[in-house]
């Protein structure tokens, strides 16, 4: 997401209570001021770290990407993480995209926020029950206009679901994650392994 975002010329505000890459940050920062000082965007943009309430409260658009962990499983929970009170907290102008899992968004809050225009739209790729029942409150007509409903394609193609090559497919991205832990590569440091997703597990 973070290179889709630079090739848009945006700002970007990260947020990652488990996890933080300041040396990727950095370098993609250098490749924005690189990209403006060669006149390939316009105006000046950045990159930086932020606290959860400060991403919302700033962004035009919240994009997720989590894993779904429940009260209990971390100190850091996603069930549920937008709920009213936290989609209160984003801008009239902002849009939610949810890529990630289903039950991190509280359907109803999220629907109640549209309704009454808390924020100006959402996306999901991802529900809180698959597939999403024919009375959810997110089907409302009343917010057709502000609320995209997609059935979980957004990563279905063949080669994306099943491409040995770890940089294409997510079959060659577990396995090299594995191969990687196991062999004990780059220096059986967990934080250097691309493919290795909860690095936080590793920890201890």
């Amino acid at each position: 997401m973070i290179k889709k975002c630079t090739g848009m010329d945006m700002n970007i505000l990260c947020y990652d209570p488990a996890y933080e890459n300041h040396e990727y940050v950095a370098g993609i920062q250098a490749l924005m001021d690189l990209r403006r000082e060669r006149g390939i965007q316009k105006n000046k943009t950045q990159i930086k770290y932020v606290r959860f309430e400060t991403a919302l409260a700033e962004a035009d658009f919240v994009s997720v990407h989590v894993p779904l962990l429940r009260e209990g499983e971390s100190p850091t929970p996603t069930f549920h993480l937008f709920n009213e009170k936290t989609l209160r907290m984003m801008k009239p102008s902002a849009y939610l995209i949810n890529t990630s899992r289903g039950p991190v968004v509280k359907e109803a809050a999220l629907a109640k926020a549209l309704k009454q225009r808390w924020i100006a739209g959402g996306a999901l790729d991802v529900f809180e029950k698959e597939p999403l029942a024919a009375n959810s409150p997110l089907r409302d007509p009343e917010i057709e206009d502000r609320c995209r409903l997609f059935h979980h394609f957004a990563s279905g193609a063949k080669q994306t679901r099943l491409s040995p090559d770890p940089n294409i497919g997510m079959a060659g991205r577990c396995v090299q994650g594995l191969i990687d832990v196991l062999e004990k590569n780059y220096g059986g440091d967990f934080t250097k392994m691309p493919y290795l997703v909860n690095k936080e597990a590793f920890k201890s």
